[in-house]
């Protein structure tokens, strides 16, 4: 190699330098990318390590949240999905609207079941709204209302497009007698 190198012309031995520096500098932004992107990569698995741990300190604390927030809750309150059209078609009769739905969409995790209905209302003024928003806030804990929007409707005077989300919640089964939270006092008659 040394041989060949040294039997070319000046000219051609400087073009071949020049390739193999620009052959270099190639190959070196490549690793540097490489090099950088594994850095990357290896500090952003410390950070969701360093928050997973900080998550499972707290496990006590999220376990007594969790028993707080269930204790309130009956089996069969809950709405089941032709429950949840049926009562979202009551509310919105109601409060005097006419609605549209979707098919309920179900995720379930654990003893629960969350059920989503997407409705949608034409015509419908904000005084039918806030009635709506009440039936469904006396439902509470089990229906809420998820993502509103209110359009304006096109020629007529003071009415809206209603779009909204109803999620119910569901318990499959019974929560166990001795789920509570620390420090909770004994319900009285138990």
């Amino acid at each position: 190699m040394k041989h060949f190198f040294f039997s070319l012309k000046p000219r051609e031995r400087f073009m071949a330098l020049a390739a193999l520096l620009v052959a270099a500098t190639l190959w070196s932004t490549g690793a540097w990318a490489r090099v950088q992107g594994g850095w990357d990569a290896w500090r952003l698995l410390e950070e969701d390590a360093l928050a997973q741990k900080v998550t499972l300190a707290k496990e006590r604390e999220v376990r007594n949240a969790t028993a707080l927030a269930v204790q309130g809750l009956d089996s069969g309150h809950g709405y089941d999905p032709a429950k949840l059209v049926a009562e979202t078609v009551n509310a919105t009769r109601e409060a005097g609207l006419s609605a549209n739905t979707d098919a309920p969409k179900t995720t379930k995790s654990g003893k629960f079941a969350v059920h989503s209905l997407q409705f949608s209302c034409r015509k419908a003024d904000i005084g039918s709204i806030l009635r709506f928003y009440d039936s469904v806030k006396a439902r509470a804990p089990y229906l809420a209302i998820g993502d509103m929007v209110m359009t304006t409707e096109r020629g007529s005077n003071g009415t809206v497009t209603f779009k909204a989300t109803l999620t119910a919640l569901e318990l499959i089964g019974q929560i166990p007698s001795g789920v509570k939270a620390e420090g909770a006092e004994p319900e009285a008659g138990k």
